[in-house]
C-alpha cells in the first residue's frame, strides 16, 4: 500500500515540477512582452506631439487596448476632465474572478502608486498624463499560479483515494476466508483454515499464519482426545469381555454342577413329594439364573468373543439382527403389562446394496450407542414413542434416535452429567464421527445423531 502510494506521490511532485517548468516559460515570454509594451509606448509618446488632439487620443487608446501589464493610462485636460480612463472592472464571472473579488476584499487596499507627466498640444494647452500601478493582473497571475497547484495537488488527492480504495479493497477481502476459518475453529471444522491462501498485507498473513498454528495445535489435540477415548471405550470392552468370560466360566460350571446335583436330588426324593417339590425349585430357579447369565453375555458381549489375530468384521445383517432383538427386548419390558407404561419401540434400517461388512468397533458403537439411548428414553425421557433409525452405506453409518419425552432444558449441563450423553459423544468421537444432539427447550422430545465413517483417515479401507 505505501508503495502504491508513494509512487502517485511521485507522479504529482513530476506533474508540479512540469507545470512550474511550463508557467516558468509562460512568466518569461509575458514579463518580455510588457517590457516591450512599455518600450514601444515610450516610443509612441515621444511621437504625439504633433499630432491633433483626435490622432493623439487614438493611438494612446489603442495602445492601452493592447494591453499595458500591471499599468493603466489616464489622460486629462487642464480642467481635469478624463479624455482617456482605464474600462471599469467587469463583474466576477469565473472562478478566477470571483477569486480575485474575494481577495480583493480581504486584502488591505495598498497606496496608489502613479507617475505624470504633461504633453504639450500645438495650441498651447497642456494635457496631464498618468501611468497608475494596478495590482488586478499580478493578482490574476498569482491566482492562477495558486489554481495550478491547487488542480495539481486535487489530482494527487484523488490518485491517492483511489490507490487507497483499491489497496483497501484488495486487502480487505480476505477477511470474509479468515471469518470462516476462525468460524470454523469454533465449530471444530479445520477445513477453512487448511484452505486459507496467502494475504495481500503482511498483518493479514500474519493471522491467517496463527490460524494455521490454532488449528494445527487443535488438531494435535483432539488427535490425542480421540486417542484416549480409544483407549477408554477398548477397556471397557475389554472390562466387559472379562466379566462375560467369568460369568460364562465360573457361574456357567457351579450352576451347571448346581442342576445336576438337584438332578440326583430329586431322583433320591422320588418317595417324598414335599422334598421333591423343594427341589425341583431349586433346579427351575438354577435355570432362571442360567437364562439371566446369558441375557448378560449378550449385553456384555454381543458380538460374541473376540478372536484373538484376526481383524474381525460384522456384517451389516448380523448387526440388524442384534438390533432388532435389542429394541424387541424393551418393547417387550414395555408393553404396557404388569402395571409398566405402555412405550412404542421401533427400529428402521436401511442397508445399501453396496454397504461392505462392518469393522468390529464400529458395529459395537453402533449397538453400544443404540442400547445407551434407548435405556435413557426408557428410564428418563417418559416417552412414549422411540424411533431408531440407521441407514448403512459404502461410506458411512448415520445413525439416529429420537423421542418425544421431555427432552433436555440445558444440553450443555445434560452432557456433564452421569446420564450417558458424554460417553455416547465420546464413542463417535473416538471413531473419527460427528455427533449432534437437538432439543427444543425441554419441551418436545430429543433427537440424537451420529455419523460414523466406515474407514478412518488414518486406515484404510479393506481390499
Amino acid at each position: 500500500m505505501m508503495r502504491r502510494a508513494a509512487k502517485v506521490g511521485l507522479v504529482a511532485v513530476l506533474l508540479a515540477l512540469l507545470v512550474g517548468l511550463l508557467r516558468i516559460d509562460e512568466a518569461i515570454e509575458e514579463e518580455v512582452d510588457a517590457a516591450m509594451q512599455l518600450a514601444e509606448m515610450s516610443a509612441r509618446l515621444a511621437r504625439l506631439e504633433p499630432l491633433d488632439d483626435a490622432g493623439v487620443l487614438a493611438a494612446l487608446r489603442a495602445q492601452q487596448q493592447g494591453g499595458l501589464r500591471h499599468l493603466t493610462l489616464t489622460i486629462r485636460d487642464e480642467s481635469g476632465r478624463a479624455l482617456l480612463a482605464p474600462d471599469p472592472p467587469a463583474a466576477p464571472e469565473g472562478p478566477l474572478d470571483l477569486l480575485a473579488d474575494l481577495h480583493r476584499r480581504w486584502s488591505e487596499e495598498a497606496p496608489v502608486r502613479s507617475v505624470s507627466w504633461t504633453l504639450p498640444r500645438p495650441d498651447g494647452r497642456l494635457w496631464m498624463l498618468t501611468l497608475q500601478a494596478s495590482p488586478e493582473g499580478e493578482r490574476r497571475e498569482a491566482l492562477a499560479d495558486i489554481g495550478g497547484v491547487f488542480l495539481v495537488l486535487l489530482g494527487c488527492i484523488a490518485g491517492l483515494l483511489l490507490v487507497m480504495r483499491r489497496n483497501v479493497r484488495r486487502s480487505l477481502a480476505p477477511l470474509d476466508d479468515l471469518l470462516a476459518a476462525i468460524d470454523g475453529i469454533e465449530h471444530g471444522r479445520l477445513a477453512p483454515v487448511r484452505a486459507l491462501t496467502a494475504m495481500p498485507t503482511r498483518e493479514l498473513d500474519q493471522i491467517a499464519a496463527a490460524l494455521r498454528q490454532l488449528a494445527g495445535a487443535l488438531d494435535e489435540a483432539e488427535s490425542r482426545r480421540r486417542l484416549l477415548s480409544q483407549k477408554m471405550q477398548t477397556l471397557q470392552e475389554d472390562e466387559r469381555a472379562r466379566l462375560a468370560r467369568e460369568l460364562h466360566d465360573e457361574f456357567g460350571q457351579h450352576l451347571t454342577a448346581l442342576r445336576f446335583d438337584a438332578a440326583w436330588l430329586a431322583r433320591q426324593l422320588a418317595d417324598q413329594p414335599r422334598l421333591l417339590e423343594v427341589v425341583q425349585g431349586i433346579s427351575r430357579h438354577c435355570g432362571e439364573v442360567q437364562r439371566d447369565i446369558r441375557d448378560l453375555l449378550v449385553q456384555l458381549r454381543p458380538l460374541g468373543p473376540v478372536m484373538d489375530g484376526r481383524e474381525e468384521r460384522v456384517a451389516p445383517q448380523r448387526l440388524q439382527e442384534l438390533l432388532e432383538a435389542l429394541v424387541r427386548g424393551w418393547q417387550v419390558l414395555h408393553d404396557g403389562r404388569e402395571g409398566r407404561p405402555a412405550r412404542d419401540f421401533r427400529l428402521a434400517l436401511h442397508i445399501d446394496a453396496a454397504a461392505p461388512a462392518l469393522p468390529r468397533e464400529l458395529a459395537l458403537a453402533v449397538y453400544r450407542l443404540s442400547q445407551e439411548a434407548l435405556t435413557n428414553a426408557a428410564r428418563h425421557a417418559q416417552a412414549t414413542r422411540v424411533a431408531l433409525t440407521v441407514d448403512i452405506d459404502a461410506q458411512a453409518v448415520c445413525w439416529s434416535v429420537e423421542d418425544d419425552g421431555v427432552g433436555l432444558g440445558d444440553p450443555a449441563a445434560a452432557m456433564q452429567r452421569g446420564n450417558g450423553l458424554g460417553g455416547m459423544q465420546e464413542r463417535v468421537w473416538a471413531l473419527g464421527g460427528q455427533w449432534r444432539l437437538a432439543s427444543d427447550g425441554g419441551t418436545s422430545g430429543l433427537l440424537l445423531q451420529a455419523r460414523l465413517p466406515l474407514f478412518r483417515a488414518d486406515a484404510d479401507p479393506p481390499s
